[in-house]
């Protein structure tokens, strides 16, 4: 078995990882690709029909994290709903029956996920759909080489192209204590937003990992670099199809799979390097604490504007925040000196 936690070499800390580029098609076999493809459109509701494609799903991770493995990584990366339940949830999650096959999901996924890290010694990061209290969400569980579950984190920002109807929003970003360091999460469209990896970075966190289904192009690339540099925090990209990354402190992709299926990205990273911001030899995290000014972060921090619907844009929108604000005397002293 592996080293359970970071490898120590000379003070260095060590860390071997695999981003990891399932494909997202052609994998089933040939007597169930129809199946799979039903359920991930959600037009597939007989329970043991969705389970059946949670196995098949399941088997396919494992594929790609025992080629992971091989390559004697430490911890290895899975996209974002690596069961393909999303759309399931949209369609079916009023049904008593949607919580329960949720919850079976989850179980198989677990147990199966969690024999492989016991078989391998490995960490293994990955999306899946999780269900508590008659609520859905989108989650990133990390499992340790014992196949227990030892961070848990709920996607905090719901896209309204959708997602929003299908899952509900996690309540906080956390922050780990694991053997391989203190890490932190985020799920795809959460990457959006600059604030999220900063709380991370602020929190303590030493690494990032970003289970996805939406990074694709170049300015995928260019933002997720950007905000581990922003904050000296290395970022490991798992993506469906291609296009997983690994982005060490300085914003610096060291590992890219390209637009290539059933792929892997693989690097070393040092948790243990001096970390520098830009040109000079600082930690972002440490010098930022300091020269930071939430206090006039006031736009940044207001909230109880009315909720926009999706594509609802213009002057008139940018018009009403203003007066929300106004009314509460935020940022009056801003649009004051703005007029002067």
């Amino acid at each position: 078995m592996r080293d359970c936690g970071t490898r120590s070499d000379c003070g260095r800390r060590l860390l071997a990882i695999a981003a990891c580029a399932p494909s997202s098609c052609g994998f089933a076999p040939p007597s169930e690709s129809r199946l799979v493809e039903m359920v991930s459109k959600g037009r597939e509701c007989d329970p043991v029909g969705v389970l059946r494609h949670v196995d098949i799903l399941i088997e396919h991770q494992i594929g790609i994290l025992e080629r992971a493995a091989g390559a004697e990584v430490q911890v290895a990366v899975i996209p974002e709903d690596a069961t393909r339940l999303g759309e399931y949830i949209r369609k079916r999650r009023c049904r008593p029956s949607c919580a329960d096959v949720v919850g079976k999901a989850y179980e198989r996924f677990i147990a199966r996920i969690g024999a492989l890290c016991r078989r391998r010694g490995i960490f293994v990061v990955g999306g899946v759909a999780t269900t508590r209290g008659g609520r859905f969400y989108n989650t990133a569980v990390m499992l340790d080489p014992t196949g227990r579950v030892v961070a848990s984190y709920d996607k905090t920002h719901l896209p309204r192209a959708g997602e929003h109807k299908t899952y509900d929003a996690g309540e906080t970003l956390g922050v780990f204590d694991t053997a391989i360091g203190r890490v932190g999460f985020l799920i795809c469209w959460d990457i959006l937003f600059p604030e999220a990896f900063g709380e991370l970075a602020l929190a303590g966190a030493e690494i990032v990992f970003q289970p996805t289904f939406g990074h694709w192009e170049e300015w995928n690339d260019a933002m997720a670099r950007v905000r581990a540099m922003d904050w000296s925090v290395p970022l490991v990209v798992s993506m469906w199809g291609g296009c997983a990354c690994i982005i060490d402190a300085e914003g610096t992709i060291v590992a890219r799979t390209g637009h290539a299926p059933d792929s892997l990205a693989v690097a070393t990273l040092d948790l243990a390097k001096a970390r520098k911001f830009q040109y000079f030899k600082i930690d972002a995290r440490l010098e930022k604490m300091g020269e930071r000014r939430p206090e006039i972060y006031r736009h940044l921090a207001a909230s109880g504007c009315r909720t926009r619907q999706r594509g609802e844009t213009g002057a008139g929108i940018l018009e009403e925040i203003a007066l929300e604000l106004s009314r509460r005397g935020v940022g009056a002293k801003a649009g004051r000196s703005a007029r002067g």
